[in-house]
């Protein structure tokens, strides 16, 4: 059984380093089959990224509305990356009212349609527009974050040789690395992301976020979590695991797939396992899971309307939180 990431199809270096240190291999789904940007694509290679595209075709509709996109944000903002810098906390594009404006906007100047023709509502394209849009803000944000990270830590450098100071404690950089960007439109993110998954012929029983908001919302709605691991310091090495700490991830994975399909509840003893040992690195990554004792198909079914999947082979869904400490 694979980890599921959710409810985003963009995947940043730290998520993808933290992912890595919890699991072989974690499976991320695209809405399109355009091309993943170049740092993900080397996750594939490496094997640590399975990409499934669970829904196809209309490729070509999907590459027009997004180029429209972009052209619509630099009609209206001059271009997205002037504006992040700009806005503060404020996101550009991506709020309730205007993101449903965009996609109909763009959606008929991509088709030509004119705006008084009724159009029959597809909510599998919307979905896939929607997350092709949050793709792209993802991705354009965490390039921002990057970039004024790489500044501060240029300017840091500078006060420290003006200064001749050992360390000073950069709070820009603390407060910017704890944006999660799961906060914006959280439910929008989770029922489109569920279009998809329950598309996917090859199902899971777990799924792991980098989102608190995500993370969240889903658990406080579900009263009948239980709270199954914490692992306050998993250890992110850049120049990979050593052979006992991949027996460690191959013991986690087996715990959950046994929880994902026994009865709840099981005996304490079936689902102890140790956090694994500091070797040394000087960063790490927390990892909560927690059970629902509902099938993925019905747990998921909560958040999309009319939807109904495959019944799965797992009796249970798990839920997991990848969180940074250092």
């Amino acid at each position: 059984m694979k980890p599921i990431y959710f409810p985003f199809t963009y995947v940043s270096e730290p998520v993808a380093e933290a992912l890595a240190s919890c699991f072989r291999q974690t499976v991320i789904y695209q809405p399109s089959l355009r091309k993943l940007p170049e740092k993900m694509q080397k996750r594939v290679k490496n094997g640590l990224f399975d990409i499934r595209t669970p829904v196809r075709g209309d490729e070509e509709k999907l590459d027009a509305i997004i180029k429209d996109y972009r052209n619509w944000a630099e009609i209206h903002q001059g271009s997205e990356k002037a504006f992040f810098k700009t806005q503060g906390n404020t996101i550009p594009f991506f709020d309730e009212t205007s993101a449903r404006q965009i996609v109909t906007d763009i959606r008929q100047q991509a088709t030509g349609r004119q705006q008084a023709e009724p159009e029959t509502p597809d909510p599998l394209l919307n979905a896939r527009i929607f997350l092709c849009m949050a793709h792209e803000f993802d991705m354009q944000n965490r390039e921002l974050e990057d970039d004024l990270a790489s500044f501060d830590e240029m300017e840091q450098d500078l006060m420290k040789n003006l200064k001749g100071e050992s360390e000073i404690r950069n709070l820009k950089s603390e407060i910017r690395n704890s944006d999660d960007p799961g906060i914006y439109m959280t439910a929008e993110r989770i029922n489109s992301w569920v279009h998809l998954m329950g598309h996917d012929p090859e199902r899971s029983g777990m799924f792991v976020t980098s989102s608190r908001s995500v993370f969240e919302d889903l658990t406080d709605k579900a009263p009948t979590t239980e709270k199954i691991f914490h692992f306050d310091s998993i250890p992110i090495c850049e120049s990979g695991m050593d052979e006992k700490f991949g027996f460690w991830q191959d013991s986690l994975t087996e715990r959950l797939q046994m929880l994902a399909e026994s009865a709840w509840p099981v005996s304490a003893e079936e689902i102890s396992l140790k956090a694994p040992e500091d070797n040394g690195c000087d960063r790490s990554v927390s990892l909560t899971v927690c059970l629902v004792p509902e099938t993925p198909d019905e747990f998921f079914n909560h958040y999309v309307e009319h939807e109904r999947f495959q019944t799965g082979e797992y009796k249970n869904t798990l839920l997991g939180f990848v969180s940074f400490k250092g």
